[in-house]
């Protein structure tokens, strides 16, 4: 299912969306059949790029932006064209109202300020390309294109940038209370919040949907807010939140509706497409069915639990309706039905990883490529699962597959998802090393034109000081460590050579010791004698020489 361009009424009598031939279909919701079809003046070389809602003076008109530079103000009530600006620029590419003001941005990057009480316009100025816009009451700007930039309209200047979304943002939403929100939304499945009083780089919570998001509208009461979205596959997600504060992981609807075909025959079930919502006080009205042949419904709120199917006839086959079109169907009652033609393609990508992983033993065996898209996931809803599926890789080609195929917004946020990293256990600290080197090897010349490099990786200089710090005394202790069990090996190996004697013999014969004794006694004889006789022979040799004796 197509992107819808276009909604509801601010009364909610009428609903209009873009054909794909660039014609606007406009529908009655009371009685449910297609009221005007309106092409613009030269609509073969100028088509409709986006349209617009607003009430004046308690009467419904559409804005009409063209590919041309013109934004024309279509009376439904008439049928006919009450005015039109002529912005001398290119392609309109969204229009917002804040009070009295309309606010038209155009695909070459002025924004256009027109006066809807005078009729005139007022200011144009050049800001940024873009593919929506958003004004605040305080005179700030905010533009989306694939990231969202907070400007000073009268002057300009870029006060904040936020970075959050893969895809072209499609759709920006000012929620006002306590403090000033931002609501964003992209043709992916994530929609962000953001808080522009405190300009945070990271969003304050995040909301999950199972495929990817093709309409969106937000409903504020002093900082509750009711998110509906619809689904490219034609689900409807509500979801009710509080903003008081950052969340962590995302937020998963709390009620999702599901329409399907109402068969009398025993064929296989078809789901009818829901395409957009509005939200007016506890109830939620909604449009499905098959363009141009649409059906109108609104649904209690609470009645709405976390899967409810209800069967629906084929607006085609309807050839007339009796009193009101728009009905209140009651869920409790309304026919529960299994939807068999939901495709596993339709599912998230970590969900598929998860059954893959109950098959596997709870291996997931992606390529590069595919877990480009895994860890990108995981980076912007901060889940803990998966940036661990996508991490723990052991292969050095897949990482650099992921690392090479990388968006430039996803990098910087890597990078300080892994920093992070590094301060943890060894295990985890290793994995981020070996993400991080490949990063500076593949992406070193975008890294080094970043004005933020040597702020993004101080947290690492700091780490790798400390570790550095402790290598000396850590290696150290390892010689000391394996000199002391190579003492104990060795200790071990001489005890195990020192055998007992195979035999030991003590002699004990006493005459054998008595020779022993005898031969002793005569050699100490034998040996006095020599003494005794040496001394006589040199006192003869004295008298014979007539020497005297020395003198003592």
């Amino acid at each position: 299912m197509r992107e819808t361009v276009g909604g509801f009424s601010e009364s909610g009598r009428y609903y209009t969306e873009i054909s794909g031939n660039g014609k606007i279909n406009v529908w009655d919701t009371n009685a449910g059949d297609l009221r005007h079809t309106y092409s613009p003046s030269g609509h073969l070389n100028s088509s409709v790029t986006c349209v617009k809602w607003i009430q004046v003076d308690n009467t419904d008109l559409l804005c009409i932006g063209t590919q041309k530079g013109y934004v024309e103000f279509y009376n439904v009530a008439s049928g006919s064209i009450q005015s039109k600006i002529n912005t001398h620029s290119k392609s309109i590419k969204s229009i917002y109202r804040l009070g009295q003001h309309l606010y038209i941005g155009s695909d070459d990057g002025h924004v256009a300020q027109f006066d809807l009480k005078n009729n005139k316009l007022e200011v144009k100025k050049k800001i940024s390309k873009m593919c929506a816009l958003a004004m605040l009451p305080d005179g700030r700007l905010l533009t989306a294109l694939r990231e969202i930039k907070l400007w000073n309209f009268p002057s300009g200047e870029m006060i904040h940038k936020f970075t959050g979304h893969k895809n072209e943002i499609r759709s920006l939403h000012i929620i006002e209370g306590d403090k000033c929100y931002l609501l964003s939304s992209a043709r992916d499945r994530f929609i962000n919040i953001w808080s522009l009083s405190d300009l945070k780089p990271d969003p304050l919570a995040s909301l999950v949907a199972d495929d990817n998001i093709s309409f969106v509208y937000v409903h504020n009461q002093r900082n509750n807010i009711t998110v509906t979205i619809t689904t490219e596959s034609g689900t409807l997600h509500v979801y009710e939140h509080v903003l008081n504060g950052c969340i962590s992981h995302p937020l998963k609807p709390h009620g999702t509706l599901q329409i399907a075909v109402d068969n009398t025959k025993d064929v296989e079930t078809v789901q009818m497409p829901i395409l957009c919502t509005k939200v007016y006080d506890s109830r939620v009205y909604i449009v499905y069915g098959t363009r141009p042949f649409l059906a109108f419904e609104n649904i209690n709120l609470k009645k709405l639990n976390k899967c409810t199917f209800i069967a629906r006839q084929d607006p085609r086959k309807l050839k007339s309706f009796v009193g009101s079109h728009i009905v209140n169907p009651n869920i409790v009652d309304a026919k529960c039905i299994e939807m068999k033609n939901n495709r596993s393609s339709n599912l998230p990508l970590e969900t598929r990883l998860q059954n893959m992983s109950e098959e596997i033993e709870n291996t997931v065996q992606t390529k590069g490529e595919s877990i480009v898209h895994l860890l990108i996931q995981g980076l912007r809803s901060n889940d803990k699962h998966l940036l661990e599926s996508a991490l723990f890789v052991k292969d050095d080609r897949t990482i650099d597959n992921t690392v090479s195929h990388l968006p430039l917004q996803s990098i910087v946020m890597l990078i300080r998802k892994l920093i992070r990293l590094s301060q943890d256990r060894t295990l985890v600290s290793s994995v981020s090393i070996r993400w991080l080197s490949a990063l500076l090897r593949i992406h070193a010349s975008l890294l080094l034109a970043n004005p933020d490099v040597l702020e993004t990786f101080l947290p690492l200089e700091n780490v790798l000081n400390i570790r550095l710090n402790n290598f000396e005394k850590l290696g150290l202790l390892e010689f000391k460590l394996k000199a002391l069990v190579d003492r104990l090996n060795f200790d071990k190996q001489d005890k195990e050579k020192e055998q007992d004697a195979l035999l030991v013999f003590n002699d004990s014969d006493d005459e054998d010791k008595k020779t022993f004794e005898e031969s002793l006694l005569t050699f100490n004889e034998s040996e006095d004698e020599d003494l005794n006789t040496t001394d006589e022979e040199e006192a003869m040799d004295i008298e014979i020489n007539g020497d005297d004796p020395p003198c003592i």
